[in-house]
């Protein structure tokens, strides 16, 4: 859906923020995983397509993280969906779509089969879908610990995409926790809507198991 600038209450803060060279800020978070760590352990299924499918779906409930900028215009999409990086077998990388979709097993064989296609894959962008603006830009550093995060991009090409990264799962006064990093346009999204996002997300994970159907 199109925004009707003349109506939008956050007109005068995105083109305040839109006027800046940098107009996305982001925080990093200690997410709280030992619940969904054992599920898939103990159900077999990968625990980054789990992480991931809450993420999307933690930002599908949240209007703000679903803006984008095409075109100059602010659109606000019903869905938004998963661009990844996949690691080759070569250890360089690609982006991969994944459409979301509400069905767990379904994301979860979409992931894995979009997976093993990188493992061969040939060029950064796997599929026309992976630069499109409905999206969340995920990425993941499972060998490290990190507290802060920043992110190469082009600042002269701002569709207002968050990006999500993940790292490493660490123990933290005896729970499995990881650092979960955000970056999100401030014409789109405050300190108000990231608290709801990542509250959103803590509630998924935490309760994962009502995601999986009998």
């Amino acid at each position: 859906m199109k925004i009707d600038m003349a109506k939008w209450p956050r007109r005068e803060h995105f083109e305040f923020y839109q006027g800046f060279q940098e107009p996305y800020w982001g925080c990093c978070v200690d997410l709280e995983v030992g619940k969904l760590f054992q599920l898939s352990k103990s159900m077999g299924f990968s625990f980054t397509s789990a992480l991931l499918f809450a993420a999307t779906k933690a930002a599908n409930h949240i209007e703000n993280l679903r803006y984008r900028i095409v075109d100059g215009d602010v659109f606000a999409y019903d869905t938004v969906h998963i661009s990844n990086v996949f690691m080759r077998a070569n250890q360089l990388f690609s982006f991969g779509y994944v459409e979301y979709k509400d069905d767990f097993r379904q994301h979860c064989r979409d992931f894995l089969s979009k997976q093993e296609e990188a493992r061969t894959a040939t060029r950064i962008f796997m599929d026309e879908e992976s630069g499109q603006p409905n999206a969340l830009h995920f990425s993941a550093l499972p060998w490290l610990n990190f507290s802060s995060m920043s992110h190469a991009r082009a600042f002269s090409a701002s569709e207002g995409c968050p990006k999500v990264s993940i790292g490493k799962i660490s123990e933290n006064a005896g729970k499995k926790v990881l650092p979960f990093s955000v970056h999100v346009h401030h014409g789109f999204v405050d300190g108000y809507h990231m608290a709801l996002y990542i509250e959103a997300l803590q509630d998924i994970v935490n309760h994962f198991e009502t995601n999986i159907p009998a």
